[in-house]
């Protein structure tokens, strides 16, 4: 099967070379008429995350257009050919197999890595292969796109520390290898994709056996690291079910904790209202026998008195 790779750009308010800017390329993913030509039947994208990407060309424009930037001179508005939006492609050749985890994946990819700057993420399936748009926001102050771009903010680094533009193209490469490199590892060995396409060269027999037993090592391996990444991510899964299971548990030990305080502090107030009722009693019973024992004594008292008079 094909290699799978993502592709990525940034693009300003001004039109480039082509004719490309960000008002062009977020109505090209609306697949409003004047942008997409090259579509023999356009359909409208899908939403997978985040906003239709006419609502982040709203978003976009009005941030840009209220962004001042501090110059030698004072205050100035954001250059029309600032790059301020950043935007990456990402295909899918196999026929439907394994689409779904792809996709999954690949969205998950980008959620993490740029996450609340990733202002949308469509489905296009009106071409040749479905395949992904996602429109990234830089939260930087100047709205710097290049920023984001791993290769771009590679060279122009290089640049600005002394380096020729050969060396900076080498950067430039050198850093998108390792985006391609990490990006395949995360969403695309899992399902057994390859790397590297196979591409024909002039070489000795001698030459193409070698390589032909690289390339067959090389696929063993792939296959070999796609299987320990399933096993990977079920594991991933039975972690995340042992987690679940154990907040259930311990929600479970919370609510029969609470219910024990509650039978505990109910019994205790039920023997606390007895024993008062008790002693009520017994504080009644005394206050009726001293009332009785006085009347006795008084009467004893009085029989007396009567008594000593009569003698």
């Amino acid at each position: 099967m094909s290699p799978q790779f993502i592709h990525l750009e940034t693009y300003a308010r001004k039109p480039d070379k082509q004719g490309r800017s960000v008002a062009f390329v977020l109505a090209e993913a609306a697949r409003e008429p004047w942008a997409c030509y090259h579509v023999e039947q356009p359909r409208p994208p899908t939403i997978l995350h985040g906003l239709h990407p006419a609502e982040v060309r709203s978003r976009h424009d009005q941030r840009a257009a209220s962004i001042r930037v501090q110059t030698s001179t004072g205050l100035r508005a954001l250059r029309q050919d600032q790059h301020t939006l950043l935007t990456l492609i990402a295909s899918f050749h196999r026929k439907g197999r394994d689409y779904e985890s792809w996709e999954r994946d690949a969205l998950k990819w980008l959620q993490a890595r740029y996450g609340t700057q990733l202002a949308s993420v469509i489905r296009h399936t009106d071409e040749s292969h479905p395949h992904l748009h996602a429109y990234v926001l830089p939260d930087d102050p100047a709205m710097r796109a290049r920023r984001l771009h791993p290769g771009a903010l590679a060279k122009d680094t290089a640049l600005q520390n002394g380096a020729t533009n050969r060396a900076g193209d080498a950067t430039y490469r050198a850093a998108m290898r390792d985006l391609q490199d990490t990006y395949w590892l995360e969403v695309c060995a899992a399902l057994g994709i390859r790397r590297f396409g196979f591409s024909r060269r002039r070489m000795t027999r001698a030459e193409w056996h070698k390589e032909k037993i690289v390339r067959e090592c090389s696929k063993a391996a792939d296959v070999k690291l796609g299987e320990d990444m399933q096993r990977i991510k079920a594991a991933e899964a039975e972690l995340v079910k042992w987690q679940q299971d154990l907040e259930q548990w311990r929600l479970r030990m919370l609510g029969d904790r609470d219910r024990m305080r509650q039978g505990i502090t109910r019994e205790i107030d039920a023997q606390y209202r007895v024993h008062i009722e008790k002693l009520d009693r017994l504080y009644k019973k005394e206050i009726v026998l001293r009332i009785e024992t006085q009347r006795l004594l008084t009467e004893r008292a009085e029989e007396e008195l009567s008594y000593s008079f009569q003698n």
